[in-house]
């Protein structure tokens, strides 16, 4: 078991082989994604990953929603 968690720390340290591997395949799903998709839409593809990254690594998600939309629409009162 302590082995398979060795792997995976080593995937995302840059300069491992496995990090190398890693990023690879990454670089080949985004050329599938330009070849089938186009770029307009692998870009849309990637925005909502990005937006959904920020929410869910968020630990304070609602406390940050609520004063982004507070200064989108101020209270009347203000």
């Amino acid at each position: 078991m302590e082995e398979g968690k060795g792997f995976w720390k080593n995937c995302f340290r840059i300069g491992t082989p496995q990090c190398g591997v890693l990023m690879g395949m990454l670089g080949i799903g985004l050329a599938f994604l330009f070849l089938f998709l186009g770029f307009w839409k692998t870009l849309m593809v990637a925005a909502f990953f990005a937006a959904g990254y920020v929410l869910g690594s968020n630990s304070n998600k609602i406390v940050h929603i609520k004063a982004w939309i507070n200064k989108l629409f101020p209270p009347k009162g203000e």
